[in-house]
């Protein structure tokens, strides 16, 4: 085994890798790797996504996600079985899942938001937030009878006090 390059490496001539963050908002995006892991606590499993960017100035970038779908925590499960329904939904899968390639390769929509580390150890980090089928469904219009509600109501509504807003208030 030889420590010798083949070659010279010069870092100076060389441009290093950029984890920034990607803003917050949506992305086209399809998932190009998906398996099912079990966290390091050995308690329950969850579904690991390696999502990747398919338009837009961000073309190419990789976020990452894990759902859990089986735990002993009630709450993880429950927040992790409705991203995953969430998931289906977006890709139009509306058969029973036993293996995750079902997954790979479909556009959708991804909204992406900002983790950020409360004790300030590690670094700012992408987190999906919502997972949207590529075409936006149309919005029902909204019907004049919630409108004339609200009017009647503001009509019937007393004013506001004059004076500061209360979170002004002095204490």
């Amino acid at each position: 085994m030889s420590t010798q390059f083949p070659e010279t490496f010069d870092p100076a001539t060389q441009e290093g890798n950029a984890w920034d963050v990607l803003p917050v908002g949506e992305y086209v995006a399809q998932i190009v790797e998906a398996s099912i892991q079990q966290p390091n606590s050995g308690d329950g499993y969850h579904l690991a996504l390696t999502w990747k960017i398919i338009k837009g100035d961000y073309e190419g970038r990789q976020v990452w996600q894990r759902i859990t779908y089986l735990h002993s925590s009630e709450q993880a499960q429950t927040i992790g079985r409705k991203t995953l329904k969430d998931l289906c939904d977006a890709l139009g899968v509306n058969e029973q899942v036993k293996d995750a390639e079902v997954f790979l390769f479909k556009p959708v929509r991804i909204r992406l938001g900002i983790e950020r580390d409360k004790q300030g150890v590690y670094p700012d980090k992408n987190r999906i937030s919502r997972i949207l089928p590529l075409e936006a469904k149309s919005e029902e219009p909204a019907k004049p009878v919630a409108a004339t509600k609200v009017a009647s109501a503001a009509k019937t509504s007393k004013p506001a006090p004059a004076g500061p807003a209360p979170w002004h208030a002095k204490r």
